[in-house]
């Protein structure tokens, strides 16, 4: 088992550079500027896309279809995305990502401009963007160790995650806008030019930790690659710590809440502007909580942390279910599950930190897959189960596995060993 108490920084990670600044230092500040505001844009096409879809169908259950087509050559490529991630250099992939990404959604705004956008069109086009992220999300989630040294990582992922959720709290907000006054035209323009603001930026990245200062490595086949990272994967006990308890959050706990909470509001009798605020609140909570990681000084038991904000989100969706019998419960509980979010601060730091570079987006796909790969069917079955037992049942028993999990984990040696890391 990897023994992380004793792993060493990649090489070329420890620089001067990590005296400075993160802001000041102009190739994390291009990238970071660049994929928040693509960010911003994807945030008001997800809006125009529902509300395009419906349209041009007439059903709600087209949407569905269009998710599937997105989300599933996605899943079956990962893996192959990772492997290209740690062959060429990541910021290719991801220049590349942004420029074929920007290209579809400029084909669909002119597309929608001359009256001939279709449903058919629109899942077409989801599916290239799947495919298309694929390859991106790999290389980007593992960027940061390409920008910054090691003792900055935990402050560049607090800031990813909060301008992340800031572009998904105001990027739907800009859609409502630019639809009413432009059409899906505008609204897919406006995520066109985001891409190309991205791309634009990510020419001007230029990584000064990346493997361009290391010794070549030796090429190997694509099937071995895929082979080396799921090996490390797999003998490595705290990376599959963090897949278990991802896993467990994102299916028992993460769609329960997503697929339940409207319901959960129009239950106590609220209404959409409820629903809003609480929107609200959890994004507000994500943001504050990851830049709260971010500034801590002397970061330590990390074990204990990444299971302490995996916990807080099982509560969150335990104080949803008594929320029927008390209105401020709902607020709580999206207070909470904010909070938990801010889990991905942590486990992307430590991946970042303690996974050897050459590694890290086929050690991060694996992850992704493993993480996502059961959503669809985990956000089809909380609709059925709950029918059956009751929503608040649904969220009681996932919160509860799910912090009977994080209490049992840490009790685990590895992460107690991860509680001597350096993050």
């Amino acid at each position: 088992m990897t023994d992380v108490a004793t792993q060493a920084e990649p090489a070329g990670i420890q620089s001067a550079a990590g005296h400075e600044r993160l802001l000041a230092q102009k190739h994390f500040l291009m990238f970071w500027f660049g994929q928040t505001v693509s960010r911003f844009g994807n945030g008001a096409y997800q809006v125009a896309l529902g509300w395009s879809v419906y349209e041009l169908s007439g059903s709600a259950a087209a949407m569905g279809t269009l998710l599937a087509l997105n989300i599933l050559p996605e899943i079956l490529l990962l893996l192959v995305g990772g492997a290209l991630a740690d062959r060429i250099p990541r910021r290719s992939v991801i220049l590349a990502a942004d420029t074929v990404a920007g290209l579809i959604m400029l084909a669909l705004a002119l597309t929608a401009a001359s009256g001939h956008l279709t449903f058919w069109l629109l899942a077409v086009s989801a599916m290239l963007l799947g495919i298309t992220g694929a390859f991106y999300g790999p290389a980007y989630a593992s960027m940061n160790q390409d920008l910054v040294s090691g003792r900055q990582f935990r402050k560049a992922n607090s800031f990813f995650t909060a301008s992340g959720n800031l572009a998904r709290l105001t990027g739907p907000l800009a859609a409502g806008l630019l639809y009413a006054a432009g059409g899906a035209t505008a609204v897919f323009a406006l995520n066109a030019a985001s891409f190309a603001i991205a791309a634009i930026a990510m020419l001007f990245t230029t990584p000064p930790h990346g493997r361009s200062g290391q010794a070549p490595r030796r090429r190997q086949s694509m099937r071995r690659a895929l082979t080396e990272g799921l090996t490390h994967t797999r003998k490595t006990a705290w990376i599959l710590i963090i897949l278990a308890t991802s896993l467990v959050t994102n299916c028992l706990c993460l769609a329960p809440y997503t697929v339940l909470l409207p319901a959960l509001v129009r239950e106590t009798h609220a209404g959409i502007s409820t629903l809003g605020l609480l929107s609200a609140v959890e994004i507000a909570m994500v943001m504050l909580s990851a830049l709260a990681i971010g500034r801590l000084r002397a970061a330590s038991k990390a074990g204990y942390a990444l299971l302490a904000l995996a916990a807080c989100l099982g509560l969150g969706t335990l104080t949803l279910s008594a929320a029927p019998h008390q209105h401020a419960l709902l607020f709580a509980g999206a207070a909470l599950v904010g909070i938990g979010l801010s889990f991905d601060v942590v486990e992307n730091t430590l991946l970042q930190t303690l996974v050897p570079q050459h590694l890290l987006s086929r050690v991060y796909s694996v992850n992704m897959v493993a993480s996502y790969s059961l959503l669809p069917l985990a956000y089809a079955l909380t609709g059925v189960v709950a029918k059956a037992v009751g929503m608040p049942a649904v969220l009681g028993m996932g919160g509860a596995v799910l912090v009977i999990l994080c209490a049992t984990a840490a009790c685990h040696p590895e992460v107690k060993k991860l509680n001597a890391a350096s993050w």
